[in-house]
Parts: C-alpha cells; sequence; structure tokens
C-alpha cells in the first residue's frame, strides 16, 4: 500500500501535518476529512526512489514477533465479542500499539475496511505483518460470520507456534554455541597453533606421524588460501539463499527437512498440527470441502506440505474420500488414516480432526525435548573426536622423538 505526506487544517485552523498509509489520495482525503481536516494537499511519498532511505527504514524496521500477533488476535476477539465494529476496533488496538510496523498495517487495514474492502483482503496488503495462515483464519471466519471464533483460533494457534519456536531455540542453543566455538577454535589454531607447532619439525628428518601431516597440511591450505575459501564460501551461501528463494529451491529444501533424522519427525508433527486446526476449523464453519482443503494448503509454511495437501484437494475433486486422498499424500501414518476413516464413517471429523491435533501437540512437545537430549550427546562425541585428533597429531611426535633419543 503506498504512502502519502499529508497537509491540512483542522477545525481550530491548525495546520497538520503527516505521513500515513492509504490505497488511494481520495481515501485518505475522506479519512482526514472524517477526523475534521480539511485536506490542503496529499502527495505520494516514494521511499524507493531514494535507496538510502529505503535502506534505513528496513535497517530500522520493527520485526514483527509471533507475541505481537497473538496479542492482537487477543484483543481482536475479546472486542469482536463485546460487538464493537471492526474499523473501531483495530483502529483502537493501532493507537495503542507499540510496534511502529504493526501500527502502520493496522491504520491501513482501517483505510481499506472504510473503503468498502473486507478484512481478509486488506490484511493481505501486508504480508510482513499478517501471514497467509492468519489471512486464510480470517477469511474462514468471514465466510461463516464466526470472525470472533476465528481471531480465538488465530491466538491459540500463535500460542502453539511461540511456544514451538521458544522451545526450539532452547534446545538449539547450547549446540550453536558449541558449534561457534568449535569454528573460532579450529580458526586460531589453524592460523597460530599449528604453523608454530610445524616448525618444531621443520628441521626434523623424522617421519611425522600421518595425523600430524594431514594437520599440518590443512593449516598450510588455511594459512594460504583463506581468502578464496572466504570468496568460496560467500557465493556458495548467496547462491543457497538466492536457490532457497525460488519455488523449487524451498519445495526441495523443505522435502529434504522432512527426510532429517529426528528433526523432520518434528516439523512433520508441526505440520500435521497445522493441518488438523485448521481443516477443523474449515469443516465446523462450513466452508465448502474442496475449498476448505486449498485454504489449509495456503496455511501451510512448508512448500512440500502445500503442494501435497492439493494433491489430496485434486483427489477428493475426482471423487476419493478424505482417507483416500490424504492416504496419496503420504504424510499421514496408518493410525492416523485410521482414525480419519471412522470420523468419516461415524461424521464425526471435526472433532476427530481436534483429537489429532492434540495429540500432535503432545508429540512436537516430546520430540523437542528428545531432540534436545540427542544434540548434547552427539555434540560431546564430536568435541571428544577434535581433542583426540589434536592430541594424537601434537604428541605422537613428541614421542617418536622421546623414543629415538632413548633408543640413540
Amino acid at each position: 500500500m503506498p504512502v502519502f505526506i499529508y497537509e491540512g487544517r483542522d477545525n481550530q485552523k491548525q495546520i497538520k501535518r503527516g505521513r500515513r498509509l492509504a490505497a488511494s489520495a481520495e481515501i485518505l482525503g475522506d479519512q482526514l476529512m472524517k477526523e475534521g481536516v480539511i485536506p490542503i494537499s496529499i502527495v505520494p511519498y516514494e521511499v524507493s526512489r531514494s535507496p538510502w532511505l529505503a535502506f534505513k527504514a528496513k535497517l530500522f524496521e520493527q520485526p514483527i514477533s509471533l507475541d505481537d500477533l497473538g496479542i492482537f488476535a487477543r484483543q481482536m476477539y475479546t472486542l469482536t465479542k463485546t460487538g464493537v465494529p471492526i474499523a473501531r476496533a483495530i483502529k483502537h488496538l493501532a493507537d495503542g500499539t507499540a510496534n511502529k510496523t504493526v501500527a502502520d498495517a493496522l491504520y491501513g487495514v482501517v483505510d481499506q475496511l472504510e473503503a468498502g474492502e473486507d478484512m481478509a483482503s486488506s490484511m493481505e496488503s501486508y504480508p510482513r505483518v499478517f501471514p497467509p495462515v492468519v489471512t486464510n483464519m480470517i477469511r474462514v471466519g468471514q465466510s461463516s460470520g464466526r470472525l470472533a471464533e476465528s481471531f480465538l483460533r488465530i491466538n491459540q494457534y500463535l500460542e502453539l507456534e511461540s511456544s514451538t519456536l521458544k522451545d526450539l531455540k532452547t534446545a538449539l542453543r547450547y549446540p550453536m554455541l558449541v558449534s561457534i566455538a568449535m569454528i573460532v577454535a579450529i580458526v586460531l589454531m589453524n592460523i597460530f597453533v599449528i604453523p608454530a607447532f610445524a616448525n618444531m619439525f621443520a628441521h626434523s628428518t623424522m617421519q611425522l606421524p600421518l595425523p600430524t601431516r594431514i594437520l599440518i597440511g590443512l593449516s598450510n591450505f588455511f594459512v594460504h588460501y583463506w581468502g578464496r575459501m572466504l570468496l568460496v564460501t560467500f557465493v556458495i551461501s548467496g547462491w543457497i539463499y538466492f536457490y532457497l528463494k525460488t519455488p523449487n529451491g524451498k519445495f526441495k529444501w523443505d522435502r529434504f527437512l522432512l527426510k532429517v533424522p529426528a528433526l523432520g519427525k518434528m516439523i512433520r508433527g508441526t505440520l500435521l498440527l497445522r493441518f488438523s486446526q485448521t481443516f477443523a476449523m474449515t469443516i465446523e464453519s462450513g466452508i465448502p470441502l474442496i475449498q476448505g482443503i486449498e485454504l489449509v494448503a495456503e496455511s501451510m509454511n512448508n512448500e512440500y506440505a502445500k503442494r501435497q495437501i492439493m494433491l489430496m484437494r485434486d483427489a477428493v475433486e475426482h471423487g476419493n474420500s478424505i482417507t483416500q486422498a490424504a492416504a496419496l499424500t503420504g504424510m499421514f501414518n496408518s493410525l492416523e488414516l485410521q482414525m480419519l476413516t471412522v470420523s468419516e464413517e461415524t461424521g464425526e471429523l471435526a472433532p476427530m480432526l481436534e483429537q489429532i491435533a492434540l495429540y500432535y501437540k503432545r508429540e512436537t512437545e516430546y520430540d523437542l525435548k528428545k531432540l534436545s537430549g540427542l544434540i548434547e550427546p552427539l555434540m560431546i562425541v564430536i568435541l571428544s573426536g577434535m581433542v583426540l585428533v589434536l592430541a594424537l597429531a601434537i604428541y605422537l611426535p613428541i614421542w617418536n622423538m622421546g623414543q629415538m633419543m632413548r633408543g640413540g
């Protein structure tokens, strides 16, 4: 949505100036008139014309956390439940939001709502603030007339996502710190320690042990070619980053993550938790089945899972049952398929999906604890291996020299 700089005069003949998001200059003019400000000029503010301003705006842009969105959803649930008009409720929350990025987006949503747009479409104009899962849940709620419940479910979903993310960060904090320490130690050893150690044996006619030769060779390579290594690392990292931004790259990466031992199982559980929650909501809201599955697919943040669910949609569209369609995706095990079969036969699909969601919630929490328990011993083994190789490389030649001196 464009940004406009406006100047106007209020009821006390005071000049008012500011900058605001709006769908168009006409909409902003109407908004200012409603606020008692007579517009004098409204001109577009093109930040993109100045690379420095664009960079500065990006650099100092406040990040949007899941907790910020969760608080917004919970407050909207309360205000909507009590009958406060949507536009007024959002404007009230925007006035009280400390995060400027979120506040600007909410003001923009209010402008679009007053221009006749629906809430989901208005939120879609701000994908950096409102992810697809949020906008699609809003669309489900406004289509079924259960918008307040949609906000409640969004809050529950975001709280669960935030809790899972925090648990994951906690589980990975120790291995990340250890990995950084290992990298720093390896760099320092290759630059300072090993070259000094190699000089001790530079003029020796003794055959150095294999671990020592390997360590000295790696150090020499690192010292002489560190610039090229840094350049190659930068180029490869950049290529990987931009490739993963492409649809095909993201699809392959997301599919690979699901195959990683331990981590893949946890990611799969998180995806199926989201699938079950969102699908149950669409069914309870009375959304047509095909449209509901499409909304579920759009809520996925995993490209592989999204494509598999769209295959499920195609299978249902061609007359297959939900269980048969789910089996084609390869994402469900036999127990889950059996639960879907029973729920379809009894007509209790939504309650069963809720139970499946609770099951995956417990499984994800357990997998996070298990992942943390697996990573720590693995890091200890890697560290022990590094210390062993270093000890062998340093002490074996010293030991051999001692043996030669005693023998001589």
